[in-house]
C-alpha cells in the first residue's frame, strides 16, 4: 500500500513537474508556491513597463547627446565669426541651418507620444519598477520618475547671433551656457536610463 501511494506520489510529480501540485502535498509550500506564482506574474507587468520607460529615455538621451555635438559645431562657427575678416552672412547661414537641426531633433526625440526633451504635455514620465510585498502580505508599488529636461524651453538658441564681429562676441558665451544645458540634460537622461535598465535586469 505504501509503495503505491510513492508510486502515486512520483507520477503526480511527474505529470504536474512539481513535488508539491497541491495544498493537500504540503500546505505551507503550497501557500509560499501560490503567492511567488502571483508575484512573477506582477513581476512580467513590471518589467514589460520597465521596458517601455528605457526605450523612451534611451531615445531622449541619443537626442541630447546628438544635440551637444551640434552645439559643439556651433561654438566652432561663433568662434570664427569674432574674426573681423570672415563672411559673416555665410556663418550665419551655417549657424541657423545647425538651430533648425537642434529643433528637428527635440521635436523628433519622442517615442510613444512622449518627448522627454520638450514639455509640451509631457513633464516626464513615472515607470513602475516594482512591487514591493512587506511581512504582513501588503503589496506596494514603486516608481522611477523621470523628468523632462525640456530644450525646447532651456535651450534659448536665440541668443547665438554670428552676423557681425560684434555680435559674436557675446555670443561666444551664450553658447558655452548652451553647451553646458545640453551636457547636463544629456547627462540626467543617461543615469536615469541606467537606473531604469540596472532595476529591470534585477527584476
Amino acid at each position: 500500500k505504501a509503495g503505491n501511494k510513492d508510486l502515486a506520489e512520483t507520477q503526480n510529480a511527474i505529470s504536474t513537474g512539481k513535488d508539491v501540485a497541491t495544498a493537500k502535498d504540503n500546505s505551507a509550500v503550497w501557500a509560499i508556491s501560490k503567492v511567488m506564482e502571483s508575484d512573477v506574474s506582477g513581476f512580467k507587468a513590471v518589467s514589460d513597463s520597465l521596458s517601455l520607460g528605457e526605450s523612451t529615455v534611451a531615445v531622449a538621451s541619443a537626442g541630447a547627446e546628438q544635440i551637444t555635438n551640434i552645439l559643439n559645431e556651433m561654438k566652432e562657427k561663433v568662434v570664427a565669426a569674432t574674426g573681423e575678416n570672415v563672411d559673416h552672412a555665410k556663418i550665419t547661414s551655417d549657424v541657423d541651418e545647425l538651430k533648425n537641426q537642434i529643433t528637428s531633433i527635440i521635436a523628433a526625440s519622442q517615442f510613444n507620444g512622449t518627448n522627454l526633451l520638450d514639455t509640451a504635455g509631457n513633464a516626464g514620465i513615472t515607470v513602475l519598477s516594482s512591487l514591493d510585498r512587506d511581512s504582513s502580505g501588503t503589496v506596494t508599488a514603486a516608481n522611477i520618475t523621470v523628468a523632462s529636461v525640456d530644450f525646447e524651453t532651456n535651450l534659448d538658441l536665440t541668443t547665438v547671433d554670428v552676423s557681425s564681429s560684434a555680435n559674436a562676441d557675446p555670443s561666444i558665451a551664450a553658447i558655452e551656457t548652451l553647451i553646458q544645458t545640453a551636457v547636463d540634460g544629456a547627462a540626467a537622461l543617461g543615469a536615469s536610463s541606467k537606473r531604469i535598465q540596472d532595476q529591470n535586469n534585477f527584476v
